[in-house]
């Protein structure tokens, strides 16, 4: 090799010879001879030497230039180094020879390529298996070889990329066209397929086999299906190894994986030990984002409207509560179907959102669980049965999650050990710890003994906590363990016990001076109701009249709760919380009897006083003189004679309002077992003795009262299923009682089930039993035109429960759908009043009306009389009102007559119209007797105000005894009359005085002996329902009224008083609990002497502030709010009166100031609250229907009003925020929580009272109202945002300024949500806000680029604000964004600009950061998306390229920028293709043109690195020679010549030497051998041995340039002789010449010598050889 490097280009091998030598002549790219001028075309190229003159001659004579020759030298340096660098080849494919590399596999090779493979699968090298490599028909037949010989994965990837350049240069010669296939999508395909092959045959296997347990093994399995296993086991190696190093596609790849896992079926097991290796490989990482994919996720789910007040679930989670509450107005509780049941409104409230992950829906639960709590205790709305309600939610509830729960976590061994379902007894409740935050934070306590509102809350919260023990929704004995383990109910020094029972006033002047309020002696069948007037107010009269106020001032404290203002809270529901009255909670009670009294006196004590007070009611009840077949008259004499020998009504409840709740149902729980039993014992004929109706009643009271409601609805439906019994009983007794007993005691079960109606429904099967019980007491075949009273209001009864249960119809429609009509007919037709004017006859009747108690008559008899003759009825009516109105005004009496009317009319049907008729003479007396009762009229005058309410009373049990209808009497009677008197007819204001004082007794909720209105105690009883039945009958019966006569009432009340403008409505103190009664400086004036104006909206306002009014208003309105826009009402008095239904203890709002409407808006929406939001949506909905029937002008102001209303209280809102930022509204209500502060580290309620109430409710408001008033809102909000886009002031004070003015505003969550509440259907505004949009934050990142936050971190923070409210607004408009391509380019590349210019990165907010990042997601990936309904293959492709386009243009912006922020951006963009980096370099100080050309001359020695060359894997080839696709050129490569080294040289001396033989002396002298043309004449012998040695020692180099002398050397070797010198040899073993090519370093282009330089050359070389023989010597 060494020798060739000297051979000229004429003497070297051709690879083709027959061509000839190849042309030498040096060619230049621009060389002159190639120019074709003129003169070169005329005369040929004329070459102009360097040196004039003889070009063969001598250059001695020529002087040089010294500069010019090293200037001419270096560019023949740099020229010969420009020629030796190697150029920049591009990106090549390697090119294979597929002829000369390949071979094709055949079966006659087997043997070949058994060897080839398993050198292959050893170590032997590359380079020698590419020689010749293997080349299968089919692609894929190649895995299967490689699974056989278990050849290493990376030389097996080398075997597949062979294979792929083979068939890529077969085909690029066998198409014309070249169609660049990707290796890295077909060998996907091909090797996946491949695995699918071999996974399918293990499936075929195991799918004839199914998993049957341990018992049946699996037969052996089949070899095929073995090399199947091995195949897959070995070639997954592989794939996950050509995965990793980038040689399949990954996209592909993985999206095989997870379809393969989704295609194993239940129970192939194997198949996933198979699969799961796989897969988990490549999910690794998913476990450790997994919380934060959830987090990220919802956030998506909310369109990422979420800050911290959305962690503390006020987003979302306020939705979802106003939700709820809203599906608890809407629902009614007084009927029960498929679409308004139990289930129906647990699908509305717990149905959306359900899902099995997660910590957000048991988060929003909890909050659907306070609010239910809060729903169930609070004043706002009404009702007992809401305790049961929540109680049964929360038990259906908790079943679903239990089960839910075992479903996932249950797990039963082979020897059926006991589930977890078992012993979920033992377990903590699931909703125990939010019931007990609730108790901890937001449930009502006692600290003011004259708050009316406290105690009726604190009732209802004993109800509620009543029912959720007793449905194992609370647990008590735990609460009771964490209240001792918290140390909740230890004993403070400066606090004292709870009372003891026993602790009562211990003289009866005492008692007395505490009873002061009720100067009514109580009856021993009916006790004064003190759970509706004071002592447990129910949610009838959630507002304390003045009279009750009054009361408590006198009494100083509280009789039903003693001594427990004082006490911390949880000792206060310790104390009352009761616990069901079973053997199984013994040990919960002794637990309470010894934390709240400890083991000493105070214990015994509370026993005993539960026994005495048990004790004297059963010594009541157990009496002989109690109702008794044949003796019942006698005994009840003796009792009235002998009153001291047993404890009265007035003793016992005295001493039974002192206990708590808990010692209440204690009481009656055992007090009702005893009832029961001796029912039951007359019923199987063991007794004679009946405990009489009214001791019944006396038990009914007392558990009703103590809030044993559910022990009282279980008591009722007992009893009433032993009726028939005793029935029978007593007719085989022959008693008196029969006929009698049963349908009066059937009448109080009625009347207590009546009050309890919506209880009683939410159990079917107790409505069944009751339905069915009541059906056999009447025995369906009664007359309901000829019956008893008692048997009337029973038949009404079972017409309510058929028509309002559908599961009755279904159940009873049979037996009682005929039946059903008859009733119907009969109690609830509609009657016209009577006009008769007949004879009268005062005597008639008289002596039953004078004695109405005594029942020594026939009514049926009696009932009979009235039905034939219309003057007895007429007689009968005018004498019963005479007595009522002008003779006796006894309250006694009134109930007695009251109760026998009832009774006639229950036999003479006829009878309740002349009732009608009669009071509509009475109440329209100014007609001129039009009206008929002439004789009535001419001895009862109107206008004596002392018989009003005794005939209020007596209307109001003809009512409630289903005599007449409470609609009736408001269409015929009250109706006209009150129009009259609007109507300012003449003497037409007694009769509506009248009216107003029977509407005022009708529509007020019953009470029980109320004091006198005026304030004055009277010596005289009040006039009042005396008999709890009758009440409830009366509650029932205006709970059954049609809404549209309670709207007739109060309009034609509200127009009887509108002659008073507003400024004396407030000034008569319409705002004062108590009405218009003038208290102040000690004057006392009776309303009913007011004016009638006055007095009307006295009425109006008590009416409007009964509670089962304002519900039922309320409620219609929220359906048709058209029931106020009466023709007789104008705009204001619509509005005035929709007020006072709303908020009837508020004060009316002024029209005073500036823009009245938007005043009264912007107070609607500051007032509002979760509990009033449904009377602001009502308020704003009934102006907008006002002036949508007006001028457009009209409603244009209105709108605009609405929307700088909300705008003003948002900014009011804010600047209460920036003044008190540490003021979040979260302050925990009602008294302390614990005596321990430090163990109650969840003092916090769900949501804090500024989240339910104020601006985190304008936006779901707004959502009601029509689209329009969204429109102008999102218009103002619009203008706000604008306000806040100038975010870049040159002035950094004004840029402050403007920031914290926007931002005050702009910052809030509650405004982000009323915006986003505004888009939804607001398309036109959507695409102008989006473009400001987009302005503001392209504002926004143009201002961080200018440095404008860097040193600022409030501003940096601010910055951060506005840009989260902005984008999630866009969030909230993506459904837009994502519609237009455009759009979606543009946000596209502006969210990535915002990460790329570094405004939001991970480390300064991560939480805006994943916001942009996900909208960049979502952006990215919608554009794939298509409407599965409506796809199309055209709809795919332009979907795909208009994907492909936008990450394309995104790839660009990102470029080759490298931060750990972009690199999350990265991966939202298709998987690239791995491909394999290679840094090229360039010359030191190249420099670039703007068109990406070097320029050259600025070049320095030395390199630079200059780009980054990407090479696809399946390019780079192991054991191939050639470089292809690197290229030499990157790298600044330059060949060089081979330099031999001084070792190398050593080497070759050693190798080719040869010693030098002894030459006599003779040699040395004979001449040298010259061509005959250079002898010379001979010269003397003693020059000649010099002349040989010369001539010995010239150099063979120039062989090539002077022809002749080789043939010199030749012969001179052939005469030379050693004889001479023999020590050459020896001192000279490697004196032998050296070779030519010794001095190939010098001449690195192989070019002859300058002319003048050979001389020079050979003087020097002949020289040395001289001086060295010399030294030989």
């Amino acid at each position: 090799m060494a020798a060739f490097g000297i051979l000229s280009y004429e003497h070297r091998p051709l690879k083709r010879p027959r061509l000839g030598p190849p042309d030498v002549y040096p060619q230049d790219p621009k060389q002159k001879e190639d120019e074709l001028t003129a003169l070169n075309v005329k005369q040929g190229f004329n070459n102009q030497p360097a040196v004039s003159g003889d070009e063969h001659g001598s250059a001695k004579n020529v002087n040089f230039n010294s500069s010019k020759i090293s200037s001419n030298f270096s560019s023949i340096i740099a020229e010969k180094l420009r020629y030796n660098t190697f150029p920049d080849t591009g990106k090549r494919k390697p090119q294979v020879n597929q002829k000369d590399n390949f071979w094709l596999v055949t079966a006659r090779s087997q043997s070949s390529i058994n060897n080839w493979f398993t050198d292959l699968a050893g170590t032997k090298p590359l380079t020698q298996l590419a020689k010749k490599v293997p080349i299968f028909s089919k692609k894929e037949e190649v895995f299967g070889y490689l699974a056989k010989y278990s050849v290493p994965v990376m030389r097996s990837a080398w075997m597949i990329k062979m294979t792929c350049a083979y068939h890529a240069a077969i085909t690029e010669t066998k198409v014309k066209k070249r169609h660049v296939i990707d290796p890295c999508i077909e060998w996907t395909q091909i090797i996946t397929k491949y695995l699918w092959e071999q996974l399918q045959k293990v499936a075929e296997f195991y799918r004839q086999y199914p998993s049957q347990g341990c018992s049946s093994p699996l037969p052996a399995t089949p070899s095929d299906v073995e090399t199947a296993m091995k195949q897959w086991e070995y070639n997954e190696k592989l794939a996950m190894f050509m995965f990793q190093d980038g040689m399949l596609d990954r996209h592909e790849f993985l999206t095989w994986v997870l379809e393969c896992f989704e295609k194993v079926r239940p129970g192939e097991d194997e198949l996933l030990r198979l699969l799961l290796p796989l897969l988990l490989q490549v999910r690794a990482k998913l476990r450790e984002i997994e919380e934060q994919i959830k987090e990220r996720g919802q956030a998506v789910e909310f369109r990422w409207s979420f800050d911290k007040c959305q962690e503390t679930t006020a987003g979302f989670t306020i939705g979802r509560v106003l939700h709820t509450l809203e599906v608890l107005d809407n629902h009614s509780f007084e009927k029960s179907d498929f679409s308004n049941s139990l289930d129906s409104l647990y699908n509305r409230i717990f149905g959306s959102g359900q899902s099995k992950d997660g910590h957000e829906v048991r988060l929003n639960d909890d909050a659907v669980v306070t609010l239910l709590c809060e729903w169930a205790v609070c004043c706002k709305r009404s009702g007992r049965h809401r305790a049961m309600v929540v109680a049964k939610l929360l038990e259906k509830r908790q079943a679903e999650i239990e089960a839910e729960r075992c479903g996932e976590s249950e797990v039963v061994d082979e020897k059926g050990s006991v589930s977890s379902g078992s012993l979920s007894a033992a377990t903590l409740p699931v909703f125990q710890d939010v019931l007990l935050q609730f108790l901890d934070t937001q449930a009502p306590t006692l600290t003011e003994p004259g708050n009316e509102s406290e105690r009726v809350e604190f009732s209802n919260l004993v109800l509620l906590f009543c029912e959720l023990i007793r449905h194992d929704v609370f647990s008590h004995n735990i609460y009771m363990c964490t209240l001792i383990s918290r140390g909740d109910l230890a004993s403070d020094s400066h606090l004292p016990r709870p009372r003891s029972p026993s602790d009562e006033p211990s003289d009866e002047s005492e008692r007395k001076e505490q009873d002061t309020g009720s100067s009514v002696k109580m009856e021993m069948f009916s006790p004064p109701m003190h759970c509706e007037s004071k002592g447990s107010p129910s949610p009838e009269k959630p507002a304390p009249e003045q009279d009750s106020k009054a009361t408590c001032k006198e009494k100083g404290m509280d009789p039903a709760f003693p001594q427990l203002y004082e006490q911390p809270r949880h000792i206060q529901y310790a104390t009352h919380f009761p616990i069901p009255q079973e053997e199984s909670a013994s040990h919960e009670c002794n637990q309470r009897l010894v934390v709240l009294y400890g083991v000493g006196k105070l214990r015994d004590e509370a026993r005993h006083t539960i026994k005495k007070i048990t004790k004297d009611i059963l010594k009541v009840l157990n009496r002989k003189s109690t109702a008794e077949t044949g003796n019942g008259e006698e005994g009840q004499k003796r009792k009235r004679s002998k009153p001291e020998a047993f404890p009265t009504a007035e003793d016992i409840f005295s001493k039974f309002q002192h206990l708590s709740h808990f010692d209440q149902h204690q009481v009656t729980s055992q007090v009702s077992r005893n009832v029961l039993e001796q029912i039951t014992s007359f019923a199987l004929g063991m007794s004679y003795h009946l405990p009489l109706v009214q001791h019944i009643q006396f038990i009914f009271d007392l558990m009703e009262y103590s809030l044993n409601i559910s022990g009282l609805i279980d008591f009722a439906i007992q009893l009433l299923n032993e009726l028939s019994l005793v029935e029978a009983e007593l007719l085989l007794k022959s008693s008196s009682l029969v006929g009698s007993y049963t349908t009066s005691l059937c009448l109080c079960i009625v009347a207590v089930l009546r009050r309890y109606h919506s209880c009683l429904i939410l159990n079917p099967e107790q409505t069944a039993q009751v339905f069915d019980g009541l059906r056999i007491v009447v025995k369906s075949g009664v007359n309901p035109a000829d019956c008893s009273s008692a048997e009337r209001c029973i038949l009404a009864y079972l017409y309510d429960l058929y028509t309002s249960c559908s599961h009755l119809k279904s159940k009873f429609g049979e037996i009682f759908s005929e039946f059903c009509s008859k009733v119907k007919n009969s109690i609830y037709c509609n009657i016209d009043p009577s006009d008769s004017n007949m004879l009268w006859d005062p005597v008639f009747m008289m002596e039953a009306i004078a004695n109405p108690s005594a029942h020594n008559f026939n009514h049926s008899m009696v009932g009979k009389i009235l039905n034939d003759s219309p003057a007895n009825r007429y007689s009968f009516v005018c004498n019963v009102l005479m007595d009522v109105c002008v003779d006796h005004r006894d309250p006694e009496r009134v109930n007695d007559i009251g109760i026998l009317c009832a009774e006639l009319t229950a036999y003479c049907r006829s009878l309740s119209a002349e009732w009608l008729g009669i009071l509509k003479a009475l109440c329209c007396s100014s007609n001129n007797g039009n009206c008929g009762f002439n004789d009535l009229l001419c001895n009862v005058d109107v206008s004596d105000l002392s018989f009003h309410d005794s005939l209020a009373t007596f209307v109001a049990i003809l009512i409630a005894r289903q005599c007449l209808l409470l609609e009736d009497l408001v269409r015929c009677v009250a109706i006209p009359s009150l129009l009259n008197a609007a109507c300012s007819e003449q003497d037409s204001e007694p009769g509506a005085r009248l009216t107003c004082r029977i509407l005022l007794h009708l529509f007020k909720t019953p009470q029980r002996n109320p004091v006198p209105q005026d304030g004055v105690k009277s010596d005289k009883s009040s006039v009042g329902i005396r008999s709890s039945c009758d009440r409830h009958l009366l509650a029932a019966s205006q709970n059954s009224i049609v809404v549209g006569a309670v709207f007739a009432v109060l309009k034609a009340v509200f127009m009887l008083g509108k002659s008073l403008c507003d400024a004396e409505l407030r000034g008569s103190g319409l705002s004062h609990p108590a009405g218009l009664d003038d208290i102040s400086e000690g004057r006392n004036v009776s309303i009913e002497t007011a004016s009638l104006d006055v007095y009307a909206k006295y009425v109006l306002k008590t009416i409007c502030q009964q509670e089962w009014v304002g519900e039922r208003c309320l409620k219609s309105l929220s359906e048709d709010s058209s029931a106020l826009q009466d023709p007789v009402l104008v705009n204001i008095q619509a509005q005035r009166l929709l007020q006072l239904i709303c908020y009837p203890h508020r004060q009316l709002d002024s029209d005073d100031g500036d823009n009245p409407q938007r005043q009264r808006i912007k107070r609607i929406l500051q007032n509002m609250d979760q509990w009033t939001m449904r009377q602001s949506s009502l308020e704003l909905q009934l102006m907008i229907k006002q002036s949508t029937n007006n001028v457009s002008s009209e409603l244009y102001s209105l709108l605009e009003n609405i929307a700088k209303a909300t705008i003003e209280v948002f900014q009011k809102s804010a600047e209460m925020n920036s003044s008190n930022p540490s003021g979040n509204g979260a302050t925990v209500q009602g008294g302390s929580a614990s005596n321990n502060n430090s163990t109650t580290s969840k003092m916090k309620p769900i949501l804090s009272s500024s989240e339910r109430s104020g601006v985190w409710l304008v936006a779901p408001l707004i959502a009601k109202l029509p689209t329009t008033v969204q429109g102008h809102v999102l218009k103002a909000a619009g203008e706000e945002l604008e306000k806040g886009q100038h975010l870049g002031s040159s002035s950094r004070k004004e840029r402050d300024r403007q920031k914290q003015k926007s931002m005050s505003l702009l910052s809030q969550q509650p405004f982000l949500s009323l915006v986003l509440t505004c888009l939804k259907g607001q398309d036109e505004q959507r695409e102008g806000l989006l473009t400001s949009l987009y302005s503001q934050v392209q504002q926004i990142v143009t201002n961080w680029r200018e440095d404008q936050y860097q040193d600022d971190c409030k501003a940096k923070q601010m910055m951060h604000e506005a840009l989260k409210l902005r984008l999630n607004l866009v969030g909230g408009m993506f459904d837009t964004v994502q519609r237009s391509t455009q759009q979606t380019t543009e946000w596209a590349v502006l969210l990535l600009d915002i990460i790329s210019s570094g405004t939001v990165d991970m480390q300064s907010n991560n939480e805006l950061f994943t916001t942009v990042l996900d909208m960049l997601s979502v952006l990215i990936n919608g554009t794939l998306a298509a409407d599965m309904s409506s796809i199309s293959q055209g709809s795919m492709e332009e979907n795909k390229r208009a994907y492909m386009n936008l990450v394309k243009k995104l790839r660009k912006e990102l470029g080759d920028r490298q931060s750990e922020s972009l690199e999350k951006v990265r991966q939202l963009l298709p998987l690239p293709k791995q491909t394999r980096d290679v840094i090229t370099c360039e010359p030191q100080g190249s420099l670039i043109d703007t068109k990406g050309n070097k320029i050259a001359g600025f070049e320095k020695e030395g390199l630079q690195v200059s780009t980054k060359q990407k090479i696809s894997p399946w390019d780079v080839f192991e054991g191939l020679k050639h470089s292809a696709p690197l290229s030499w050129g990157w790298f600044g490569t330059v060949r060089v010549d081979r330099k031999v080294t001084k070792f190398e040289e050593q080497q070759r001396f050693l190798l080719y030497h040869t010693h030098l033989k002894p030459k006599p002396r003779s040699y040395y002298l004979e001449p040298l051998p010259l061509p005959p043309e250079e002898e010379e004449p001979l010269t003397p012998v003693s020059q000649e041995p010099e002349k040989k040695m010369m001539e010995a020692v010239k150099p063979e180099k120039n062989v090539s340039t002077v022809p002749s002398d080789s043939n010199k050397k030749k012969s001179s070797k052939k005469k030379k002789t050693p004889a001479n010198k023999p020590e050459v040899s020896h001192n000279h073993p490697y004196g032998r010449l050296p070779y030519s090519q010794q001095t190939m370093g010098m001449y690195t282009q192989n070019q002859p010598l300058p002319p003048g330089q050979f001389s020079a050359c050979s003087l020097i070389i002949t020289l040395i050889p001289s001086c060295t023989g010399q030294s030989c010597f």
